[in-house]
């Protein structure tokens, strides 16, 4: 008799991912264990054979390698394909153990998984001891009779399941590991086992490898297991929770249904702690949780792979959400002792790092404290860093969606709404808030370029100072112009801070590439920085200053020959400038350059070469004695001859003040509570 459903388009409308490729020894092994809570044999055993394949590979010191697992033959003593449980297997979506949860549709996972499988069964019914085998294929043609009466008295009953060749990809992503198949099986089954009624299963494989799970069981996990009563809607829940010490690698929650596991959640989604091994005492361990309940039996899917919460019978308001969410306040709450001490660290941690290195996320932290808990355990520095500029930038999200409803009620003329104004004061508060941590930001900003100046100052380990190109790049970028490059990554303030409000800058550009000017003009000044007058003419275009700064290397003592001298060359640039060989990119002139005020920087460690040059221009010494300056009537420009010291110097001190702020703060400044509790 033909099977009552097309079992070649039944099975391939089935799914089964890889992760799931066990599934079908798993839905055996439930049934050989449902057969013998039916069954009244004394001594109930289940024997798992995990075949392997003959094709092993030879490892490098001449030993055969673990072959994957080929075939699983499932023995039991149960009950059997007696006529009721045979003509049951006949009928898709049979209602026969629908009590126990069973779907009717186990047995195609077979042939999803599997290209067949066969099953021979000894079973005593009527007073006789019969016999059936038969062949389950995707042809699905089965005979409505086919058992033998058995006429010997000494038969047992006994039922074969055996699972042919194993399909790719499925085999490929099982573990050769005989204990990691084990260890699967439990945990797929664990429910029969922390109940008492989980009968004697013997797993072995093909090179004489044998493992009682039933021992493995109570050695493994049985002393982990506690337990929590759960209610939600009305509905009961059991959590079962473990500790392992070894055979996993992340802290899991499974969902269970009908004593057996279908879906896993990676706690570490909801528990941002839960990221490594937790530690108590001396002994550190993953945990692992199973929650059962009646509405999760109710609410597994036909192949028993998930949920569908939506489409439950009964308070099919209870979604995946809520289920999780109360089943991970318990375990925090299992938990509360090493979490306690993972939040604790973590949270020193991260006030350590703000605190000496990132004091711009302080106002972040008081603001919005929930930050401590989002933030993962166990990050190294940069990554913990990272984390703390994805806060900051949602804390500027959620302050830009809250503008947007305030002007969606402002369009509504909702302003009369109590809680208009509410939002409205959040909002406010929100934006001052973030303005004050975007100065912090700039603040550290300057700190962190300051540092790297200083450090660029500094003789390297062969005694070397940096090239001028380095020291270039820290004040800005070379070969670039303000127009290619962000504000944020000029850092001109550390020579003058009017500088950083300018109409047009050229770094390290050779002249010609930044206007037309004489073809014999092929100069390149460091830092050309053009000003608009944008205070005296409705032009923008109108210059009010031209700033140009000349950089030279570190300790560079050849500065007073007629092609090295940087005073010399700032006053060239000047002179080509009002003689009009240089001109806007445009082919114009620049205009009357005669009365625009040009002011020239020349920064270099004062050496006796360029204490020579600066005499020789008739310059003036500083009284800090560390630089030189003067104006040069004739040509018509200020200048400055400043040492790196002095610039340095002078920087922190403009900076100081901020610094001051923002990372020494007296408690007698700090406004907030909370602030002052941490």
């Amino acid at each position: 008799m033909p099977l009552t459903v097309n079992v070649a388009g039944q099975v391939k409308q089935i799914t089964l991912v890889t992760s799931k490729a066990l599934w079908p020894l798993f839905e055996t092994i439930i049934n050989s264990i449902q057969s013998l809570e039916d069954s009244n044999v004394a001594d109930k055993i289940i024997q798992i054979d995990a075949i392997r394949s003959d094709h092993a590979q030879l490892m490098v010191n001449g030993k055969e390698e673990l072959a994957h697992f080929e075939n699983f033959v499932v023995t039991d003593n149960g009950n059997g394909f007696n006529t009721v449980n045979y003509k049951s297997f006949l009928e898709a979506y049979t209602q026969l153990k629908v009590k126990k949860g069973c779907k009717g549709i186990g047995r195609f996972l077979w042939l999803k998984a599997f290209e067949e499988a066969s099953v021979s069964s000894k079973y005593f019914e009527n007073g006789q001891w019969h016999f059936r085998e038969f062949d389950f294929t995707l042809a699905g043609v089965l005979p409505e009779q086919n058992d033998k009466v058995c006429t010997s008295d000494d038969m047992e009953q006994q039922t074969i399941v055996r699972l042919k060749s194993f399909k790719k990809p499925y085999y490929e992503s099982v573990s050769y590991s005989l204990e990691s198949l084990a260890k699967k099986i439990i945990e797929h089954c664990l429910p029969y086992f922390i109940t008492g009624s989980c009968p004697r299963i013997i797993l072995r494989d093909s090179e004489g490898e044998s493992i009682n799970l039933n021992s493995y069981y109570e050695q493994t996990y049985k002393d982990s297991i506690h337990q929590d009563m759960m209610e939600l809607k009305g509905k009961q829940y059991v959590l079962y929770h473990m500790r392992l010490t070894d055979g996993v690698d992340k802290h899991e929650l499974h969902l269970c249904a009908n004593s057996r596991e279908v879906k896993s959640y990676q706690l570490s989604s909801y528990i941002p702690d839960m990221k490594k091994k937790l530690v108590n005492g001396e002994e550190s361990y993953y945990y692992v949780g199973y929650l059962s309940g009646e509405y999760l039996d109710e609410a597994v899917n036909t192949e028993r792979s998930d949920f569908n919460f939506s489409d439950a019978p009964l308070f099919d308001s209870t979604n995946e959400k809520e289920i999780i969410g109360v089943a991970v306040h318990y375990i925090q709450l299992y938990l509360a002792d090493e979490l306690s001490k993972i939040a604790n660290e973590k949270r020193a941690q991260i006030d350590m790092l703000v605190k000496t290195k990132r004091p711009q996320y302080r106002l972040l932290l008081n603001r919005r404290p929930e930050v401590y808990e989002k933030i993962p355990a166990g990050l190294a520095e940069d990554k913990l860093d990272v984390e703390l500029y994805k806060m900051q930038q949602q804390w500027e999200l959620d302050t830009a969606r809250r503008k947007h409803d305030i002007e969606a009620r402002v369009k509504q003329d909702a302003t009369t709404d109590p809680g208009f104004q509410k939002l409205f004061d959040e909002y406010c508060e929100n934006i001052t808030d973030l303005s004050r941590a975007s100065l912090a930001e700039y603040v550290a900003h300057r700190k962190a370029v300051l540092d790297l100046f200083e450090q660029a100052l500094e003789v390297d380990a062969s005694g070397k100072y940096s090239k001028e190109s380095r020291i270039h790049s820290i004040i800005c970028p070379m070969q670039t112009t303000s127009d290619e490059v962000k504000f944020d990554d000029m850092n001109l303030w550390l020579i003058d801070e009017r500088l950083a409000y300018h109409q047009f800058l050229a770094s390290d550009k050779k002249i010609n590439s930044i206007s037309i000017l004489d073809s014999n003009v092929d100069k390149r000044m460091d830092l050309a920085i053009f000003d608009a007058a944008l205070s005296y003419t409705a032009d923008p275009n109108d210059i009010n200053s031209i700033t140009i700064v000349e950089l030279k290397r570190p300790q560079r003592n050849d500065l007073a020959t007629e092609n090295t001298d940087p005073i010399t060359q700032v006053y060239d640039y000047v002179t080509d400038i009002k003689e009009g060989k240089v001109r806007k990119a445009n082919g114009r002139g620049f205009g009357n350059v005669q009365q625009i005020a040009f002011y020239c920087y020349v920064i270099a460690d004062i050496t006796p070469s360029l204490e020579k040059s600066a005499k020789r221009a008739g310059l003036v010494m500083t009284q800090d004695n560390e630089g030189y300056f003067g104006y040069n009537s004739a040509i018509g420009t200020y200048i400055e001859v400043i040492s790196y010291d002095k610039l340095l110097k002078d920087a922190k001190q403009r900076n100081r003040v901020l610094f001051d702020k923002l990372f020494e703060p007296k408690l007698d400044d700090l406004k907030h509570p909370e602030v002052l509790d941490h």
